[in-house]
């Protein structure tokens, strides 16, 4: 990619492990591929489209990567910080042992996805559409998900310590076995979801919850 930056399209290739600093990698798309042990620094990654593809030990920091639209694509120890992964489209994924800290996932959908053992802090996915998502093992602080929606959605295992739900709508969802202490539901709707093992009144704020 570095050596041919104007090429866009990537099909059946291996992307090896290197640093890339400032680069502007817009609008490239990914096709059976794989991206190995990649750094992203203060670099611009808009409107990326990745198809059947793995990511494996891809670090980004301080970088713009919005609008990217990603299918059945696989990620493995992501590491993104004081980055933004905004308005994206993201169907089939699944995200394992992820890190990621004062980040905005803000406003992007998520279908079929899943994520294991990941471990965010100040993350933000505000606005953002849930439907058909496993949430494993996650260990959240201070992760914000305000007035977003969750459908047919499963979380379990989950620590959501001050995880703010403000706002947010829950459709026959499943909390199994969660730490939700000092969460915040503030103005939250939950419609046919089940608590299992789970104690919803750990949360901080449960202030004009509605439950149908």
């Amino acid at each position: 990619m570095q050596e041919n930056p104007k090429r866009k399209v990537l099909i059946h290739e291996t992307l090896p492990g290197r640093d890339l600093k400032q680069e502007d990698m817009s609008g490239k798309c990914l096709i059976d591929s794989t991206v190995q042990s990649i750094k992203l620094q203060d670099g611009r990654y808009r409107s990326i489209r990745a198809q059947n593809t793995r990511f494996q030990n891809v670090s980004i920091n301080q970088s713009l990567c919005d609008k990217g639209y990603y299918q059945d694509c696989s990620w493995g120890n992501l590491q993104i910080q004081n980055s933004f992964i905004t308005e994206s489209h993201f169907s089939g994924c699944n995200f394992e042992k992820s890190k990621g800290e004062l980040s905005s996932f803000g406003l992007s959908t998520f279908h079929d996805c899943k994520f294991k053992e990941s471990r965010f802090s100040e993350v933000s996915f505000s606005g953002s559409w849930w439907r058909d998502c496993r949430f494993e093992h996650e260990d959240y602080v201070f992760v914000r998900f305000p007035s977003s929606v969750f459908i047919d959605t499963q979380f379990t295992k989950c620590r959501l310590q001050k995880a703010i739900f403000r706002a947010a709508t829950f459709i026959r969802c499943t909390f199994e076995s969660c730490n939700l202490a000092d969460a915040v539901f503030h103005k939250a709707r939950f419609i046919e979801t089940q608590w299992i093992e789970t104690d919803i009144n750990q949360a901080a704020n449960l202030e004009e919850v509605c439950y149908e």
